[in-house]
């Protein structure tokens, strides 16, 4: 049997539920989490990579809409960088979902050694 988190999840679960919403559970698994180390990686790792997703994605967003003004073919490339960044961040997402599900953990690059760092933090 699988040691339960602190939420009282099985920690499979759990660590696919930080993945779930993105940052947004994440952050919820990161303040509700106090000791399992794997659950707590998770939701760090799903908030600095889908957090920075986010953020590249409201900044391409704000790009394409500036560049309607400068040229539609500029438009058209914003918008097509965009489309690519949510179409590999949807499969990032459904492939983390089941790797936690299935009680792996990969380690995305980069993202990895930031969730490390605020995984060990045991106070938000």
């Amino acid at each position: 049997m699988t040691p339960s988190s602190t939420t009282g999840l099985d920690d499979r679960l759990a660590s696919a539920l930080c993945y779930s919403a993105w940052w947004m559970t994440g952050i919820l698994f990161l303040v509700l989490e106090r000791q399992h180390r794997g659950v707590r990686f998770h939701a760090a790792q799903s908030l600095v990579l889908f957090g920075s997703l986010s953020l590249v994605l409201v900044a391409l967003g704000v790009f394409s809409a500036l560049a309607m003004v400068v040229s539609s073919q500029a438009h058209q490339v914003a918008r097509a960088l965009a489309d690519a960044v949510w179409v590999g961040a949807a499969v990032l997402w459904v492939v983390l979902v089941v790797r936690a599900w299935r009680g792996e953990t990969w380690r995305v690059p980069l993202a990895a050694t930031l969730a490390d760092g605020i995984a060990s933090k045991t106070s938000w």
